[in-house]
C-alpha cells in the first residue's frame, strides 16, 4: 500500500484538528524516508486532508473541505511518477517578465520535463521562473528547483484551460498522433503575500490524464 493511502487510513476517523506524527515518527513508523512521507503530507495538504499552522503542526481537516484537482497532480510529486527532463536552461525570457516584475535582461529558470506513470506519457510541463528564486530559497538540485509543491502548498495557484492542438515538438513525446486535440493548462502560482512565483503551462496527453474537480 502507498504512503499516502496509508495516511488516509491512519485519519480516516480522527476528529477535526487532530494532530498527526511528525515527518520523522512517520517515516519510523512506515519505514520509509522522510522526502516520501514528505511527498504524501504534501498531496494530502494539497487535496484538503490536511491542513498545516507553521508554528504548530500539521492536522487533520474538516471532511467536508476535501477537495479534488488532478490538474495540479504533477506538481505535488505523485509517487508513482517518473520525471524526465527534456529541457533547461538560464536565460531572460522577456515574455513574462513584466509578470513577475522584473526586467527583460533578469534570468529567468526555462525548463520542460515529461511526467510519466507506468512508463506511459501523461503530461509535458513548461516551467518558467526567476532565477533569483534559486538564491533566495537556497535551492541545491535540479530535482529541487522544479519541485512546485511548496509554493501549491503554501500559496495559490490560477489555473486556464485552452483547447488546443497538440504542439508539433510534443506530439513523439506524448505518443500522440499531429494535430490531435488536448487541453493545456497554463498555471499561474502566487506566494502568501500575492506575489506571482511560477508559470507552468501543462500538455496532458488525453488517452493517459482525465481532469477532475471537486470544489
Amino acid at each position: 500500500m502507498k504512503i499516502k493511502e496509508r495516511l488516509m487510513e491512519d485519519i480516516r476517523d480522527k476528529s477535526v484538528s487532530t494532530p498527526i506524527d511528525s515527518e520523522r515518527e512517520l517515516a519510523v513508523k512506515f519505514d520509509v524516508s522522510r522526502m516520501t512521507v514528505r511527498r504524501a503530507v504534501n498531496e494530502l495538504v494539497a487535496e484538503g486532508y490536511l491542513y498545516r499552522n507553521k508554528n504548530r503542526g500539521t492536522f487533520v481537516s474538516d471532511q467536508a473541505l476535501h477537495r479534488k484537482n488532478t490538474t495540479v497532480d504533477s506538481f505535488v510529486k505523485q509517487e508513482n511518477a517518473n520525471y524526465r527532463l527534456i529541457y533547461f536552461n538560464v536565460r531572460p525570457e522577456p515574455e513574462y517578465a513584466a509578470l513577475f516584475s522584473i526586467t527583460q535582461e533578469d534570468l529567468m529558470i526555462c525548463a520542460v520535463r515529461l511526467m510519466m506513470e507506468d512508463d506511459r506519457p501523461v503530461t509535458i510541463e513548461e516551467i518558467y521562473y526567476p532565477y533569483s528564486h534559486v538564491h533566495s530559497m537556497g535551492m541545491k538540485d535540479l530535482d529541487e528547483m522544479l519541485d512546485m509543491t511548496g509554493y501549491i502548498v503554501d500559496g495559490t495557484v490560477t489555473q486556464r484551460f485552452y483547447p488546443i492542438l497538440v504542439p508539433p515538438e510534443y506530439s513523439n513525446l506524448l505518443n500522440l498522433e499531429m494535430n490531435t486535440p488536448i487541453i493545456m493548462v497554463e498555471c499561474k502560482i502566487h506566494n502568501q503575500v500575492g506575489e506571482l512565483v511560477a508559470i507552468v503551462k501543462m500538455y496532458h496527453n488525453p488517452n493517459e490524464k482525465v481532469i477532475e474537480m471537486t470544489l
